[in-house]
């Protein structure tokens, strides 16, 4: 007789935060800024200390991305107000 089939279990996604990218013009490349908290709630530009050792003027997007678990990022915060 065959096993009855188990219903799979749901599981809630991880959360590994939510990814910011910007253009480094110093650097010529491609910046992630990882911050843990959903940064749809105030879409206003903020200013990032880039790695470069520049601040860069950037606008949040509100059709933002989350970020997945081994994507590498350059600058992490917990919330966008801590640079506005």
């Amino acid at each position: 007789m065959p096993q009855p089939r188990r219903p799979k279990k749901r599981t809630e996604p991880v959360d590994y935060g939510w990814v910011i990218s910007f253009g480094c013009k110093t650097a010529g490349k491609l910046r992630r800024l990882k911050v843990d908290t959903d940064p749809a709630a105030d879409t206003r530009p903020i200013d990032v200390p880039c790695v470069c050792g520049e601040v860069h003027r950037v606008t949040v997007s509100p059709y933002r991305r989350r970020r997945s678990a081994d994507e590498p990022f350059d600058l992490e915060v917990t919330s966008l107000d801590e640079l506005r």
